[in-house]
């Protein structure tokens, strides 16, 4: 249910009192409409607790690991590998508090935020404990398989970020090292699946604009590293596609609503100037042919 502003709720009941005296509306509406909008109203501070919460969690993996690594070399590699485990578990115990007890905002971001950046560290410690090769895209990859699973869990907005910046940053690395980076597909359907469920249920809800923004750039990039100097010419087939699409499914389901309210229509159609700019660039199309892919491709 899309929470209703402070300021809203406030006018309100200064005015049912009114309508009521004046016999607009008998008395068990009015008494309905206050407890209705009283637990469905946004409050400022829900925000500022959700903003302390997750720098607090912050802070607090950041100090463990500062503390750790002060004493690193005076310790044995058995008590390194169960060091490098303790943020994990940590995250996961405050996951499990956000899942299986009453949920709160503050505690689903703190926990989401906490809990997949301390499965980056317990790799990372345990890869540099025991030697292991180095692998980018593999260690990319393996930590936002491992985070997937908190999206729906715990419905964290933070934990999508987290999810959607590594799984862009393989992409990248994979595009290098590969040649190829088309898994980047798969990794994101997930993503597209959850923000698709959040805007059926809330679509006017803050996370839920906030989660598709994040889904938003996150492809615009992905379509511009996945198509890079493959097939020639196809990413501008491409980008007017996702670009065009996404305003017009804007306005089908948001309608009127403009800017932050309204994340596809606003992406879409800047980005579309943005494109009908970079076109008026002649170097542009005379960059475009098949000597210009990648070797191998010819």
């Amino acid at each position: 249910m899309r929470k209703v502003p402070v300021k809203h709720v406030k006018w309100l009941q200064r005015e049912l009192p009114l309508l009521e005296n004046e016999g607009v509306i008998p008395p068990g509406v009015s008494d309905r409409l206050k407890t209705y909008y009283r637990e469905n109203t946004q409050s400022g501070l829900h925000w500022a607790i959700v903003a302390f919460s997750v720098f607090s969690a912050l802070l607090i993996g950041a100090g463990i690991i500062l503390l750790f690594a002060h004493n690193w070399e005076f310790l044995s590699r058995p008590a390194r590998a169960v060091i490098s485990f303790l943020p994990l578990m940590i995250g996961i115990l405050l996951s499990g508090l956000a899942v299986f007890k009453r949920p709160t905002a503050a505690l689903t971001e703190a926990s989401g935020i906490f809990h997949s950046l301390a499965v980056g560290a317990s790799i990372a410690l345990i890869g540099q404990t025991y030697h292991l090769p180095s692998d980018t895209p593999a260690f990319l990859l393996s930590w936002a398989l491992l985070i997937l699973p908190l999206i729906f869990l715990l419905r964290s907005t933070l934990a999508l970020l987290v999810y959607s910046a590594l799984i862009f940053s393989w992409a990248s690395v994979a595009q290098y090292t590969y040649g190829y980076a088309a898994g980047f597909w798969v990794l994101l359907a997930p993503v597209v699946i959850h923000v698709a469920g959040r805007i059926r249920q809330e679509r006017n809800a803050p996370p839920t604009l906030f989660c598709t923004w994040i889904l938003l750039f996150t492809t615009a990039l992905g379509i511009g590293f996945t198509f890079e100097r493959t097939v020639p010419g196809l990413w501008i087939i491409a980008y007017s596609a996702f670009l065009g699409g996404v305003a017009l499914l804007g306005r089908r389901i948001y309608g009127e609503q403009t800017g932050w309210s309204n994340p596809l229509a606003t992406f879409g159609t800047v980005g579309v100037v943005v494109l009908t700019y970079i076109f008026t660039f002649t170097e542009l199309w005379d960059e475009v042919g098949w000597h210009y892919t990648r070797p191998g491709w010819n």
